[in-house]
């Protein structure tokens, strides 16, 4: 029998894309352990039902191709809208209960479901997006076609050239963005010339980038489904659901143990600049009711208990709002929105093999200055890891401030 974690990216997800990799340094950690790692290569900003049903087709798949064996088991992790698409998958999989609908196989293999900064009732960042308009149509749609229809216009090596000139002015130094550093180190990708291996992976990049960016622009229904008030005539989103108890009780009758892992930040300093001052003022400003109300959570790395109130976040969504689908199945980091898929500092790829050419980055995506770093990064996978174990041991969990100090 063999233990298989299946890791689900968010908002704008993929598996590797140009330079990053969406859950970048997970498998050294998890190396180590018996888990068989798989990262779903998600739709970017689809609606949660559509991305849902893609994760549905690409589990039936990995068991049609016996990559997953008669014995196997599935462990399941989602990473901020991933983990509405999980919640999602779930609903589906208990409306086809008792039918003769393929996916019951799989279904019976989950044994485990994990949520990583999920906005289980939506983000006010969405919310704040949505409110702009005019302007929210330029930043979520016309944004990513200029970037698309460019792109493809330069080709290969337009768009590695412009890469090089804009490096030239902006080198990766450090305190420079990261997001901005992860742009242009993929543009400058593109134009690999050195051999045909290499020339042949940097245009499968510049594709798969091409492909990304056709879907940012063309289906951003997930804005909506993020939205913590649900749009007139709007399809109904897991993170609209007034209660957790059905959703809660199926998996207490399947017997899947489940538990949310919330990440909360520091505010930033009035003089501090950038990228995540900007999202967190936005998800902090008058947060609505549905996100949730005050909490007070166990700290999963360290003793104690830590204080929520609804304008806490991460820079990206409101930490009341992963609390689910209660405060005694939850957990509290201290970190942003991206240090815990492995985003928290900057440092180039090491030498690699000849054969294996490809470069992925590391970047601090919101440089928000959270001390989350690569110590606090293996004890929170390693934990991950470890809680695929608590199906077999149900009462592992009893005492969870002491079950998961660091």
């Amino acid at each position: 029998m063999q233990n298989h974690i299946v890791l689900v990216p968010g908002f704008g997800g993929f598996d590797a894309l140009g330079s990053l990799r969406y859950y970048h340094g997970v498998t050294p950690v998890l190396g180590s352990s018996s888990l068989v790692l798989h990262y779903f290569p998600n739709l970017p900003t689809a609606s949660v039902q559509t991305r849902a049903r893609r994760l549905r087709l690409w589990l039936g798949e990995l068991q049609e191709r016996r990559v997953v064996g008669g014995k196997d088991v599935i462990h399941l992790v989602g990473h901020s809208t991933g983990g509405l698409d999980i919640r999602q998958l779930l609903i589906d999989y208990r409306k086809r209960e008792g039918t003769h609908a393929p996916g019951k196989d799989v279904l019976d293999r989950i044994r485990t479901v994990q949520f990583l900064s999920t906005p289980q009732r939506g983000t006010n960042l969405a919310r704040r997006v949505r409110g702009l308009g005019g302007v929210s149509r330029v930043v979520t749609k016309w944004g990513p076609r200029m970037l698309y229809e460019t792109t493809r216009a330069l080709r290969t090596g337009g768009v590695g050239f412009l890469g090089r000139c804009l490096q030239g002015i902006w080198p990766p130094t450090e305190g420079s963005p990261d997001w901005l550093d992860a742009a242009i180190q993929t543009m400058v990708g593109f134009g690999a010339r050195r051999e045909n291996l290499e020339r042949a992976l940097a245009r499968a990049s510049y594709f798969e980038t091409l492909r990304w960016l056709l879907h940012m622009c063309t289906d951003v229904a997930a804005i909506s489904d993020l939205d913590p008030i649900r749009a007139p005539g709007a399809p109904e989103s897991p993170a609209h659901r007034k209660t957790a108890d059905e959703e809660r009780a199926f998996l207490e009758a399947r017997n899947i143990r489940y538990r949310s892992i919330v990440t909360v930040a520091k505010r930033p300093a009035k003089s501090s600049r950038g990228l995540f001052k900007f999202v967190y003022g936005l998800t902090e400003r008058h947060p609505p009711a549905e996100l949730g109300q005050p909490q007070s959570l166990p700290w999963l790395l360290a003793r104690g208990e830590g204080e929520l109130e609804p304008s806490d976040n991460d820079g990206i969504v409101n930490s009341v709002s992963m609390v689910w689908p209660d405060a005694k199945s939850c957990f509290l980091v201290e970190a942003d929105h991206a240090d815990v898929i492995g985003h928290f500092d900057y440092s180039q790829p090491a030498q690699q093999d000849p054969d294996a050419p490809q470069r992925y980055y590391q970047y601090d995506l919101l440089s928000s200055g959270s001390g989350f770093g690569q110590r606090e990064f293996d004890a929170l996978w390693g934990k991950i890891a470890s809680f695929t174990d608590s199906w077999k041991y149900p009462r592992a969990l009893e005492k969870p401030d002491e079950a998961w100090v660091m």
